[in-house]
């Protein structure tokens, strides 16, 4: 769930709220260093005493929840319910997950020592120290606690710059490191803009977890890469629902209006384009102007989707809406804005693959809709995007569903729903194309902050190796090892 970049500037909707200070030049490297310190006695921990340090940052955070909410609400402007329900559950719930799964993912991993079978073999995996982490402003809890609690699980260390856009909701993460006891620096905050954020990158972290927007993913990339320093990255999507004939009209509508509009549509994992088989156009139609009717741009605690409160974001939105409508697409619902910071839910049928709306991240409640002939003709449809981040096939046979899901690219596929794969922290999550690479979630999750190391050791001891020198055999002898090993 991606927004902003290296510096988000400022909110358009919220509360004004105290800005923590920015970091002074210099703090970074002191930050690394600290966290470097204490990640040090983080790491000599046995993955049990890791585990007994998550539990009690989960214990924490549960404790604090109300305290959560009520600032992420008020620097953001999102509904309370939006910041328990997106926001602090699924932190808890990831939490949790790692606390029990850790030991799991990090566990070695044994490997046949084929050909040579007079050795032992396996996999080690080792935390690879200090994880920078920069994090966006949709979802400014979660998407810096997520990465910062799995480097934990890792035994990371990390320095987290947050949006400069949300920091009071970034800099809760360290707030709660400290109230569950975790070593002292182990977990390192920093607030500012760009700068920092490239001073973070080349500042001799060991991994960079940036999530955010596609451009500046490719910014963080170039420069992680001058400093040989590994990246995961998850940035923008251009999620894809696929509504084949035999769909449920009223769910797959539904479906389409919770992932479309969830966050005033400010999710990389949204809903922004939506392809409908020719024969369940009209029905589908029919369903979602019932349910796009249901949600309104308030805050009204069932109703509302919240106010579009990423800096310059409605601007964006309106442009993209205006562009489509003047290329031909057909208005069927909302397309204007509500008071200052709010903006209607909007569908927009007639749409063609060459409108901006179609092709770029939108980041607002926006669904454009297009009718397709066929199953063919929605896959290269959803298929043809720079990116890859989420997807979604709606219909009533789970063949269909799987077959579906397996040929759409994406690094995730929800079939029948919508969003729910970044809910289940079992599952890895992440991108290909502009949407990233690397993954989150999951064990690939835990360790994406972990090198691996081979070892191998013999099973008995011998005074040498029949590969050492001096060699013995000639030629031949080799050329029937050849057959013997690789001939078939």
């Amino acid at each position: 769930m991606a927004g902003g970049g290296w510096d988000s500037g400022r909110l358009n909707g919220g509360e004004t709220q105290a800005t923590p200070e920015r970091t002074a030049a210099g703090a970074v490297a002191d930050a690394v260093a600290a966290s470097r310190a204490a990640q040090g006695v983080w790491a000599s921990l046995t993955v049990w005493e890791r585990r007994d340090g998550l539990r009690a940052l989960q214990r924490a955070l549960v404790a604090q929840a109300s305290r959560l909410v009520e600032t992420i609400a008020a620097e953001t402007g999102k509904l309370p319910v939006d910041a328990l329900e997106a926001e602090v559950l699924p932190a808890a719930i990831h939490t949790r997950y790692l606390a029990r799964t850790a030991h799991l993912h990090l566990a070695p991993r044994r490997v046949a020592p084929q050909p040579i079978l007079h050795k032992r073999a396996w996999v080690e995996y080792r935390p690879r120290g200090v994880a920078g982490v920069i994090s966006p402003w949709n979802f400014p809890f979660f998407l810096s606690f997520q990465p910062t609690v799995t480097a934990l699980a890792a035994g990371c260390g990390v320095v987290l710059k947050p949006s400069s856009a949300a920091p009071r909701s970034g800099a809760l993460v360290g707030e709660l490191a400290a109230a569950a006891g975790l070593p002292d620096g182990l977990v390192q905050v920093l607030h500012g803009g760009a700068d920092t954020g490239r001073a973070l990158v080349a500042g001799g972290v060991d991994v960079v977890s940036f999530t955010g927007s596609s451009a500046v993913g490719r910014e963080v990339a170039a420069l992680a890469a001058r400093h040989l320093v590994p990246t995961v990255l998850e940035l923008g999507g251009k999620h894809p629902m696929v509504v084949l004939g035999d769909a449920d009209p009223v769910r797959a509508a539904r479906g389409a209006v919770w992932g479309g509009c969830l966050n005033a549509g400010q999710a990389c994992v949204g809903v922004e384009r939506v392809f409908v088989v020719a024969e369940a156009y009209e029905a589908f139609l029919a369903a979602l102007s019932e349910a796009i009717a249901q949600v309104e741009a308030s805050d009204h605690p069932a109703r509302g989707i919240g106010p579009v409160f990423g800096p310059g974001q409605i601007e964006v939105v309106e442009a993209q809406v205006a562009a489509a409508i003047a290329a031909g697409a057909t208005l069927l619902a909302g397309g204007h804005r509500v008071g200052e910071k709010y903006f209607a839910p909007t569908v927009l049928l007639d749409v063609t693959p060459s409108m901006e709306i179609m092709r770029e991240e939108t980041f607002g409640p926006i669904l454009p809709v297009m009718r397709v002939a066929d199953e063919e003709e929605a896959i290269a449809r959803a298929n043809d995007s720079a990116y890859g981040l989420h997807a979604s096939v709606w219909t009533a046979s789970t063949a269909a569903g799987r077959r579906v899901a397996s040929r759409l690219r994406a690094g995730t596929v929800a079939i029948n729903d919508a969003l729910v794969n970044y809910g289940v922290p079992a599952l890895p999550f992440g991108g290909v194309g502009a949407s990233g690479w690397g993954r989150t979630a999951g064990a690939e999750g835990v360790r994406a902050f972990c090198y691996p190391v081979a070892v191998t050791e013999s099973r008995w001891r011998r005074h040498r190796e029949p590969y050492w020198f001096p060699r013995k055999g000639g030629m031949r002898l080799r050329l029937r090892l050849l057959r013997l090993l690789a001939g078939r």
